[in-house]
């Protein structure tokens, strides 16, 4: 009969866990199998759900289809399933930067050519349905998966244990609006990933020539695909100058620069104007009476409370781990640049929520503008985590179940326009619905201007569970299977790292 200890490995210097059987055979459970494991398994989990279209989703799409089909980024022939439209000189363009639909064209590429190799009709319900998922994983969830990884990383650099960095990078990756966004084709996951992958590089203690052209490469593409990812790219310009790291700024530049670059040749080909942008050609529909260019005012305090503590579309009360973040400080606050500048982060992205016209974000859970500044916040939350461990694993847990209840069930939830939210949440109503038994609620499709019933209604979206013939709640089923192994592959770390701290403390001086 076998017996199993967990012990102490320290391979190349990183420290790890090893699962060892009466010293034959190891199996290291360090930092390399920990982000193959995240990668595995968050991949896994955000291919599992399509959420189907809507105007945002349906623009993105449009534009991929034109740059391969047609080679050209006017969507004048497909524009009939959205409302997101930039109307410029006759023609009709997505009213959106650029950036994520370029990111996406080389994988329709390659999906058009085989498709039509194989004589497969491109217009086709279940080809554009095909297309539309595996774009979406590609755009919002593969980079939503990398983001983890670099958390991951990031909170070892701050000395979280292996089972720490796990455990707080899983309930992120599965507590959070990660989970639901990684099934909609929108540009939020993909600005995420990219600045906060060039925020990790920049912070690092060392910082070479090579890695700020990197990290500059990374919030140049961030704001190729989002203009609102610009002023992190300033703070991040203003941490190389505080922090002495000044031969960094000009690869840094150089990096931002030629995404700049290639984006005013964008607008000078299609609007002939270096400044003219999709984001700044918007239907009067879109534009609110006295307002700065039609969308923003001053920050109402009310939308404080509407964007973090409301039913409705309140982070906190949706995702309410992120609070680890907030526990994290003690009083009185020493804030480091370190820490201040993912905080102007997270503050910006929130002004900007408060003083657009546009604050719910259309259909959607959440307030899903803040997404890209949520990894910024979270990466503060180690010493709330170890401080409030009981709290810690309670606002997992009920994160974990509203996240996955929301994502099972519906995510492009309906917002109104004007007036304040809703007293109603739809982020716990879906868990009362997922216990009914509904699950992939949502009836737009890619080619669909609103919710239509159709043939095809019960597969506008979907997850892959109802693919293999599970039906209702139990179309879950594999998900909850992988994630409840993923628990228990974490679970393993738990008893060595406490080991290792108290064989520390006895070690002789």
């Amino acid at each position: 009969m076998l017996s199993y200890n967990l012990v102490l490995c320290n391979p190349a210097g990183a420290a790890g866990i090893a699962l060892m059987n009466s010293g034959a055979r190891t199996v290291i459970w360090g930092d390399r199998q920990s982000q193959i494991l995240l990668f595995c398994f968050f991949s896994f989990t955000y291919a599992y759900f399509f959420q189907g279209g809507g105007w945002n989703q349906n623009s993105y799409f449009d534009t991929i289809r034109a740059i391969v089909e047609r080679g050209t980024m006017e969507i004048t022939a497909y524009a009939g399933n959205t409302g997101d439209v930039a109307p410029f000189n006759g023609r009709i363009y997505e009213n959106k930067l650029p950036g994520l639909a370029l990111a996406g064209a080389p994988v329709y590429f390659i999906l058009y050519h085989l498709e039509r190799l194989l004589g497969i009709s491109l217009d086709s319900f279940r080809a554009v349905s095909f297309n539309a998922h595996v774009l979406t994983f590609f755009t919002s969830g593969l980079p939503g998966v990398l983001l983890l990884v670099v958390l991951y990383r990031h909170f070892r650099r701050r000395e979280a244990t292996v089972y720490e960095s796990l455990c707080l990078t899983g309930a992120f990756g599965i507590g959070s609006l990660i989970l639901p966004y990684s099934g909609v084709m929108m540009s939020h996951l993909f600005t995420a990933c990219l600045l906060f992958a060039a925020w990790h590089l920049i912070s690092a203690p060392t910082l070479s020539r090579g890695t700020a052209l990197a990290a500059g490469l990374m919030a140049g593409m961030a704001v190729f695909a989002d203009l609102l990812a610009a002023p992190a790219a300033v703070l991040f310009l203003v941490y190389l100058y505080a922090e002495r790291k000044r031969t960094a700024i000009l690869p840094f530049l150089a990096g931002t620069g030629l995404f700049a670059g290639v984006l005013a040749a964008h607008n000078y080909h299609y609007f002939g104007n270096i400044l003219l942008t999709n984001q700044a050609i918007q239907p009067e529909a879109f534009k609110t009476s006295g307002y700065a260019l039609g969308m923003f005012t001053w920050p109402r305090p009310i939308f404080l409370y509407w964007l973090t503590l409301h039913p409705y579309r309140g982070l906190f009360y949706g995702c309410p781990v992120l609070a680890l973040s907030l526990l994290s400080f003690r009083w009185p606050f020493r804030i480091s640049l370190a820490t201040g500048i993912p905080l102007l982060v997270f503050g910006y992205y929130l002004i900007f929520n408060m003083s657009f016209n546009g604050w719910t974000g259309g259909w959607g859970v959440g307030p899903r503008y803040l997404i890209p500044s949520l990894a910024f916040l979270y990466s503060l939350s180690l010493d709330g985590f170890r401080r409030w461990p009981t709290i810690a694993r309670l606002l997992i847990v009920v994160s974990a179940v509203f996240m996955i209840s929301a994502t099972a069930v519906e995510v492009m939830v309906p917002s109104p326009n004007e007036g304040p939210p809703p007293p109603t949440s739809p982020v716990t109503g879906s868990i009362g619905q997922l216990a009914s038994g509904e699950v992939s609620v949502s009836a737009q499709g890619m080619l669909d201007y609103l919710p239509a019933r159709s043939p095809n209604e019960e597969w506008d979206s979907y997850n892959v569970g109802e693919l293999l013939g599970l039906t209702d709640i139990f179309s879950l089923a594999p998900m909850v299977i992988a994630t409840l192994f993923f628990g228990y592959l974490v679970h393993l770390a738990k008893p060595e790292s406490k080991r290792v701290r108290s064989s520390r403390s006895r070690r002789p001086r």
